[in-house]
């Protein structure tokens, strides 16, 4: 073994200088094979898709309350005198997509009367019909709306608002507040049921005096719907 140990020193063993060059060589050979692997799988790792797409449009409803759309909202008879009465139709008409409750809200204001003013003796101070007329609103079809036509029919008004008619606007049939209130009017959009005929009596009471010549008045209405659906 001592004979082999001087041998090596004597006459060392060659360096190999290919070592390095061999591991290059391996190296080079694993990253052109990673390169071809991953070629090929681009090339070959093709799969079936498909798209589709959708949309949807959402729309509101509408609540639309049209009144007096073919008969106008007109007294008749006119030129009254005491112990008289006259009547109006009003037609009230649901025309949006969502069913509606409504209610009515009323004033009144004196008006100039067009007739020539009479010459009384003694003459007379104009007095004021707000203080003496009186209001009461039905549900009836428009042909009843006469003294026999609503004769027995519920009268929709309370009776506190049927006389002394106010100057700013009141509640008359139903409540203009938010949500169900007593009084109010349904209207669907059912056509059997999307509108009703009202009838408006207005009486001059026949004790009524000398004053009320030549007078006028004017009575406003405000019509207030809402939607019934979530709004109990």
């Amino acid at each position: 073994m001592m004979d082999d140990l001087l041998q090596e020193m004597i006459d060392p063993a060659p360096v190999h200088h290919d070592a390095p060059r061999r591991r290059r060589l391996w190296s080079t050979v694993a990253i052109v094979g990673l390169a071809a692997v991953g070629a090929t799988t681009l090339t070959t790792s093709a799969i079936f898709t498909d798209n589709d797409s959708t949309s949807a449009t959402i729309e509101s409803g509408t609540v639309d309350l049209a009144i007096g759309e073919d008969v106008p909202f007109v007294f008749a008879p006119g030129n009254l005198v005491p112990g008289d009465s006259t009547f109006a139709p009003l037609q009230v008409q649901s025309n949006g997509s969502l069913a509606l409750r409504y209610s009515i809200s009323y004033a009144a204001t004196m008006a100039t009367n067009a007739l020539p003013n009479p010459d009384l003796d003694p003459p007379a101070v104009a007095g004021d019909l707000r203080t003496v007329l009186e209001l009461r609103v039905y549900a009836v079809p428009q042909a009843s709306c006469t003294a026999a036509g609503v004769a027995g029919a519920t009268q929709l008004n309370d009776a506190a608002t049927v006389t002394n008619w106010p100057s700013t606007v009141t509640r008359l049939v139903g409540d203009n507040f938010p949500g169900g209130q007593a009084g109010d009017r349904d209207l669907t959009v059912d056509p059997a049921t999307a509108s009703e005929w009202l009838c408006f009596r207005v009486d001059f009471p026949l004790g009524s005096g000398n004053d009320f010549q030549d007078a006028g008045v004017t009575l406003d209405l405000t019509f207030n719907a809402e939607q019934t659906a979530n709004n109990p």
